[in-house]
């Protein structure tokens, strides 16, 4: 082997040719040289645990480890995965490994390591070659049948076994690409099917994956050189069946979680572009209830429109059995809906039927949580229009932007009330921005012609105790009707009696018609929101309980923080 510079290693095949793999077809070309890149390769790992296994090494020895690593990091980096899949021999990755899996064990109890979360630079190439390596799906798929990612988390967790203390700056960066490299593949290989879900478990239950949410914590020069890393976490905050289980309180990455945003764990330093992701999963997390089926008490007739919160009527209704989207309350409504329904009517696989309903989740949970927003949002259209909130559609943005802030969910979500017909008629200036107007036109008109029937048909559909909504969220959109009941008196609370009633208390102070639909207790919660985020309600009202238990406790954390 011949290494020039860090950006061009010699390798001579067995055919005399002298190729670099440092480059693509250079890769290739040693991959397919058969037994020459087994041999070579293999014998690499042998010399390695050779040299490692010595008491003290010589610059020689140290040059030959990082000369090594290089090689298996180059080879991983520069060829194409097919390749790499058919020719890289799966017992020689075993033994790389293995090999690997010896050394992080051997640096997790380093003392230079423990005390300071450095590493030597030869030490540092092993893991460097890691992050490459982690790009294949046979390197990923014997790593989770191996324990390298408990013997990663083992590694990372020694450190903060001195204090909070976590890796510096430049490994924390590089446990982060590994993982989420390893999570990336592990979705997108030939012969895997892992949804996020699936990967995002098995990484939590080696213990690397609350490992690698306090190292993503530290901050790093250039957040746009690791896309790997805030695609694995954009799809972390949405995957909604995970973090609702797995992001509370008693569950190791809900307790990490809580403790960097509590200042209790994760760097001193903060990194917004994560802090802002991880405050976004608790959000979701602790609002939505995880034994909640999605669209209990919510499910209609899709052709009559026919709807009852209680449970008799919920379970009596139909399911389409072909979109598993679809509900009716009789064969008769089933059959007279058919042409219009077969329109948008798709077989849909397990797991798409799973996404529905935790976008729907997600969806119902938002309008439980942000009842008093949405409802002060309405009046305030409704006054500005003229128009009822029949007429109105409410358009939520659950999609996270380059900050990883997910507009909906803020503590005071952001998110527009505007005509229905605004939307579907004539030029449509309510029309969404993220439609690619202006910068794709293929994608817009795409978009455009599914937009329109969606909230044609639903708006058609509508019924004076329906909320229209249109909600996107990773991966595409979808139009909502949705009904919501107080469940002590039974009263519609977005209608537009409730609508009527919130505007008398916010102009006037009178929450008697507010006290006809919600129940004392609600009605308190709700009275309360409204003092707090929009100063609404008597001025010489007596704060409650509860508003004074939190001042106390801000004026606390306040005294704690500054003295």
């Amino acid at each position: 082997m011949q290494q020039e510079n860090r950006h061009s290693i010699k390798v001579q095949l067995m055919d005399g040719r002298s190729v670099d793999i440092c480059t693509e077809s250079g890769a290739n070309s040693f991959l397919k040289s058969g037994s020459k890149c087994h041999d070579y390769m293999a014998n690499n790992v042998e010399k390695m645990s050779k040299i490692c296994a010595k008491r003290k090494l010589s610059a020689k020895d140290k040059g030959d480890i990082m000369a090594m690593n290089l090689v298996f990091d180059s080879v991983a980096q520069y060829g194409s995965h097919n390749i790499f899949r058919k020719h890289f021999e799966h017992s020689t990755i075993k033994a790389w490994l293995a090999h690997v899996i010896e050394q992080i064990q051997r640096f997790t109890t380093n003392r230079n390591w423990i005390t300071t979360g450095n590493l030597s630079t030869y030490d540092t190439s092993l893991l460097n070659s890691c992050i490459s390596m982690m790009c294949h799906a046979v390197p990923v798929a014997i790593a989770f049948e191996t324990e390298f990612f408990n013997v990663l988390a083992d590694f990372v967790k020694a450190r903060k076994g001195n204090g909070r203390a976590l890796p510096c700056a430049d490994i924390a960066d590089t446990i982060t690409l590994i993982v989420s490299n390893a999570y990336n593949t592990s979705k997108n290989t030939y012969d895997n099917t892992w949804t996020t879900e699936k990967s995002l478990k098995k990484l939590e239950a080696t213990g690397v994956l609350e490992q690698f949410i306090r190292c993503a914590t530290v901050p790093q020069a250039h957040d746009f050189s690791a896309p790997g890393l805030f695609r694995m976490l954009d799809e972390f905050q949405a995957c909604i069946p995970f973090i609702s289980k797995k992001l509370l309180q008693g569950q190791p990455c809900g307790e990490v979680a809580m403790a960097i945003l509590e200042g209790r764990d994760g760097s001193r330093v903060q990194r917004p572009s994560v802090i802002n992701r991880l405050k976004t999963m608790l959000r979701f997390a602790t609002s939505i209830d995880p034994d909640h089926k999605c669209g209990d008490g919510n499910k209609m007739c899709r052709k009559c429109c026919k709807s009852d919160h209680s449970k008799s009527f919920q379970s009596s209704l139909m399911k389409c059995a072909r979109c598993h989207q679809a509900y009716y309350c009789s064969r008769e409504c089933q059959k007279s809906d058919w042409k219009e329904h077969k329109k948008t009517c798709i077989t849909k696989t397990k797991s798409e039927i799973v996404k529905s309903e935790n976008i729907q989740q997600t969806f119902t949970a938002f309008c439980t949580n942000q009842y008093v927003h949405i409802m002060v949002k309405m009046v305030e259209a409704c006054e500005k229009t003229g128009l009822t909130k029949d007429d109105m559609l409410v358009e939520l943005n659950f999609k996270p932007n380059q900050n990883g802030i997910v507009p909906a969910m803020q503590d005071k979500p952001e998110f527009k009330i505007a005509p229905v017909k605004d939307y579907i008629n004539g030029s449509r200036p309510a029309e969404p921005d993220w439609f690619f107007k202006n910068q794709d036109r293929t994608m817009y008109d795409h978009n455009i012609k599914g937009y329109l029937a969606t909230i044609k048909d639903q708006y058609s559909k509508m019924r004076p105790n329906h909320l229209l909504c249109l909600t996107r969220y990773e991966g595409g959109f979808s139009c909502y009707k949705i009904g919501r009941q107080d469940s002590i008196t039974n009263k519609e609370t977005f209608s537009q009696e409730a609508v009527l009633a919130f505007q008398k208390y916010m102009n006037d102070d009178d929450d008697g018609p507010l006290s006809n639909i919600l129940d004392p207790g609600y009605l308190r919660k709700v009275k309360r929101e409204l003092r707090i985020h929009y100063n609404y309600g008597p001025t010489d009202e007596m704060p409650d309980e509860e508003t004074i238990r939190d001042a106390l406790d801000a004026l606390r954390m306040y005294e704690e923080s500054y003295g």
